[in-house]
This record gives C-alpha cells, sequence and structure tokens, in this order.
C-alpha cells in the first residue's frame, strides 16, 4: 500500500511541491474538500442513514469518501509536481477498490454512486489529456444507472429534481475540480519559473560584475604598474618626469577607487573620448609610435560599448606585448563604424595564446549587434583587433550594459 500511495518520488520533492504550492494547494484542497462533502458525502451519508437506519454505517460510508478526497489530494501534489499518469495509476486502482466496496456494502442504499464519482474526480486531477472528460462522462453514466436501476427500497428511490440535482453538481463539481488542479499546477510551475529567474539575475550581475572588475580595473592596474616601474626607472635621470609619472598613477589609483564604487552600484558609464585619448597617452608613454585616425564617432550605447572595447584592447597590448608600432582607426563606412587597433612586439609566450580578455569584448560587440575579429600574423609579431558596429543601436540594447 506504502508504494500505491506513494509512487516514485522522492520525498523532498513531494514537499517542496507542497512547500512551493503553499497557498494555492490549500485552496485546492478546500475546493475539493468543500465540494465533496457538499456535494456528496453530507447527502450520500444522510441517504445511507435513512435507508438503513444505522449511524455506524453512514459514518463508514463517510470515511471511505473522505479517505477518497485524500488520496485525490494526494494525487494533487503529483500532478503539480510533473509525476506523469503512468505512475499515478495506482491512486486510481485503489480509489476504485474503494468505490467496488462501498458498492457491495450500500447496494440498498444510493451511496455507491458518490464513492464512483470520486473516481472521476481523481481522474480529473490526474489526468493530463483532454479525453479524460469523455473517461468521466462514462463512468458518470454507470454512476447513474447504478443509482437509478441498482434494487433498493422504494424508500430510497430518488425523484426527478434529486437526479437532476446531482446532475448540475457533477457538472459544476467537475469543472471546478479540473480548474482547481490547473491553478495548483501553475502555481508551481510560475513559483518556479520565479526561482529561476532570481537565480539568473543573480548570476546575470555576478558577471556584469565580473566582466566590469576585470575590463575597469584590469586597465587600471596595468596602467598603474606600467607608470611606477617607468617612474623608478626615471627617478636617477629624470625626476621631473619621475613625479609626474608618479603622479599620473596616483591619479589611477583614485580612478580605479572611483571605478569599483560605479562598478558596485552598476552606475560606471566608460566615455569613448576619455578612452581613446587615455590609450594613446599609456601606449606612448610605453615608448610605442601610435598612428591614429579617428574620423566620425558612434553615440549612444555605440560610444559606450566602444570605449570598453578601446579599454580592454590597449589592456591586452600592454599586458602581452612591448609594442613599438600601434595603430588605432575608427572610421564610419556606409551604415557601420569600423574600429582597429592593432600593434607589434608580441612576447613569443602569448603570441599564439588566447587572450581572456577578447571574450568580454567580443560579447559586448555582440550585444550591440557587432561583429568582432582578432588574428596574429603569421610571424606571430603582430596583433590586430577588428570591431564593426552598426550606425544604429538596436533599440533593447540602448543605455548601460548589463
Amino acid at each position: 500500500m506504502k508504494h500505491l500511495l506513494w509512487p516514485v518520488l522522492g520525498k523532498a520533492l513531494y514537499w517542496r511541491t507542497v512547500r512551493v504550492g503553499g497557498r494555492a494547494f490549500a485552496l485546492a484542497a478546500i475546493g475539493i474538500a468543500g465540494i465533496v462533502v457538499g456535494g456528496v458525502v453530507t447527502p450520500g451519508a444522510t441517504k445511507v442513514l435513512e435507508a438503513s437506519g444505522s449511524f455506524s454505517l453512514s459514518v463508514w460510508y463517510a470515511g471511505l469518501i473522505l479517505l477518497q478526497t485524500l488520496i485525490c489530494m494526494h494525487g494533487l501534489v503529483f500532478r503539480a509536481a510533473g509525476v506523469p499518469f503512468r505512475q499515478t495509476w495506482p491512486l486510481i486502482a485503489v480509489t476504485t477498490l474503494i468505490a467496488s466496496f462501498v458498492a457491495i456494502v450500500f447496494h440498498d442504499a444510493p451511496g455507491p454512486a458518490g464513492s464512483i464519482a470520486m473516481i472521476c474526480v481523481l481522474l480529473l486531477v490526474l489526468a493530463r489529456s483532454e479525453w479524460v472528460w469523455v473517461v468521466c462522462a462514462g463512468i458518470g453514466m454507470v454512476s447513474l444507472a447504478l443509482f437509478l436501476w441498482w434494487p433498493m427500497p422504494d424508500s430510497s428511490s430518488p425523484n426527478t429534481l434529486a437526479v437532476v440535482q446531482s446532475i448540475v453538481v457533477g457538472v459544476v463539481g467537475a469543472i471546478a475540480v479540473r480548474a482547481t488542479a490547473w491553478l495548483a499546477a501553475r502555481t508551481v510551475e510560475l513559483a518556479a519559473a520565479n526561482a529561476e529567474i532570481s537565480r539568473l539575475t543573480v548570476q546575470k550581475e555576478r558577471t556584469r560584475i565580473s566582466r566590469d572588475l576585470h575590463d575597469r580595473l584590469g586597465h587600471n592596474l596595468v596602467s598603474i604598474m606600467l607608470r611606477t616601474e617607468l617612474a623608478e626607472r626615471l627617478a636617477a635621470v629624470d625626476t621631473a618626469q619621475a613625479s609626474r609619472e608618479s603622479k599620473a598613477a596616483h591619479v589611477l589609483a583614485q580612478q580605479a577607487l572611483q571605478d569599483m564604487r560605479g562598478i558596485a552600484h552598476g552606475t560606471l558609464v566608460a566615455d569613448l573620448d576619455a578612452e581613446l585619448a587615455a590609450a594613446i597617452d599609456l601606449l606612448e608613454s610605453r615608448g610605442a609610435a601610435c598612428r591614429i585616425r579617428i574620423g566620425e564617432q558612434p553615440e549612444g550605447a555605440l560610444a559606450e560599448t566602444l570605449a570598453w572595447v578601446v579599454r580592454e584592447a590597449v589592456t591586452n597590448i600592454l599586458k602581452h606585448s612591448q609594442p613599438v608600432n600601434c595603430e588605432l582607426e575608427l572610421i564610419r563606412v556606409g551604415d557601420r563604424f569600423e574600429f582597429v587597433i592593432a600593434n607589434d612586439g608580441l612576447l613569443a609566450a602569448d603570441s599564439a595564446a588566447p587572450r581572456h580578455g577578447l571574450a568580454g569584448i567580443a560579447e559586448r560587440v555582440e550585444r550591440v549587434g557587432g561583429t568582432y575579429d582578432a588574428d596574429t600574423d603569421a610571424d606571430g609579431d603582430r596583433f590586430e583587433l577588428r570591431v564593426t558596429l552598426p550606425a544604429t543601436a538596436p533599440r533593447q540594447e540602448t543605455g548601460t550594459p548589463a
């Protein structure tokens, strides 16, 4: 019996489904119990008492119907948990046995009809196919036939009004039970969907913070390292220049602190003009000769995306090469913007190694409908990054990147 009433379903999942269903399950249980007590238990037990004159028999009848109701509630949890009908059919078998027992014991009273009707209620809860209405209608016809033609005392024979009332209660109750089961199942699905949305939202925010920390603070830290190294080398030969480099490193440290706060609060915005100027200044301070060609620039989300690209591209250059010559070009060609940044002096260990920051560049560019390409020449000495952006950003992508 334990295996029949507890199909192949972990207890943890069972109770988690009950907790997730929460108020919806409580309302469903109250609704089904109300329908059964008002439409089956009360009139059935009364008629059993009138027909047999035995209060204990009427209590037995009511108890068996309520047992079928508890099995129905059990099935409602399985339905909401997504357990297929092939695993929950034992519940139908158990309630059918109860209905058969009631039909045999209470054959002299109109009780069997109510017990057989509980099979329909359970089917309406468990079965997902719309054919369940046909099956329940068939069971209802059999129940009605037993109700009308089963041999019973004349005093308990139903009148036309009672039959009509039973049909109306049955139809309305069937619709209510089916709707209740549907509502409970949808509530569990909605709660699971909301939990998944929350999880994905947290994951997206973590990804944003991780990406921004890598792109922004990584660049600042590399810049600070380079300027402090330069200041240390110049300290003995050019104290004035060493002092300027030290001050520049201090400014970068302050900027890194502000950037960290902006990342934490999601308010960090990159400025394209500032990034282009900082990139040129940093590359030249490293001793690279820069060839620059800046034409028309994008605006809005496109400009912000390109600013992040410039920052990350320069960080990659400083980390993976010792550039002598750099090229930086931004022009508009028809309905698109083309940005190219290239450098020589690749370190031998990094000439063929993939750069982690390029994945962040690709992600940002693709989000605004652009394309991205990075390549190293045959000698492994020159690296080129090419980004193409549309002239107009997609509507859903305007604003600060997530």
